[in-house]
């Protein structure tokens, strides 16, 4: 473990799904703070396609199947029973959009929901839109295995179709 100059410690991280943060207990408490929280000392997370009420819109250029995006809550929540029910609504109601949104443009046979926080606990929703010969079929995703990149082009379609849908919505 370092330090570095944001006061933030460094762990050395498994990868994208996994991590050593939970054997420091110090350290994992530290994070489920908004002082300690990556996102929130940063305000806001990385790669965001859009903005919405109660949330961020992420895509990464690479990431693991087209038209994967995370939808990440404004406020610092570890887990959505921490929102009152009038914030969790919201939230929902806007990853739904987000997920029809994200449907319409890559025609998934089925969208994947998943929240875990395992890493990085500000609550985020992994929205994968799957398909029948992605990599990943018969097993979980494991971005490790394989990913894709996608192009300005492909992140801007899935962009104005949120925008469009959002601007659609009461």
């Amino acid at each position: 473990m370092t330090d570095d100059s944001s006061g933030m410690s460094e762990f050395e991280d498994l990868g994208p799904t996994g991590g050593v943060v939970w054997s420091a207990p110090a350290e994992w408490a530290k994070r489920r703070t908004a002082d300690g929280c990556v996102i929130c000392r940063s305000g806001g997370p990385l790669d965001v396609i859009a903005e919405l009420p109660s949330c961020w819109v992420t895509a990464p250029r690479t990431a693991p199947l087209p038209g994967y995006v995370c939808v990440v809550a404004r406020r610092h929540v570890n887990e959505p029973f921490e929102m009152d029910s009038e914030e969790q609504s919201r939230f929902w109601q806007e990853a739904m959009v987000v997920a029809l949104s994200v449907a319409s443009v890559v025609q998934p046979i089925k969208m994947n929901y998943e929240i875990h926080g395992n890493t990085l606990p500000h609550l985020h929703l992994h929205l994968f839109p799957r398909y029948s010969d992605d990599p990943y079929v018969g097993g979980p995703i494991d971005p490790r295995m394989a990913s894709f990149e996608r192009s300005d082009a492909e992140t801007e379609a899935l962009a104005s179709a949120i925008r469009a849908s959002v601007s659609a919505s009461p």
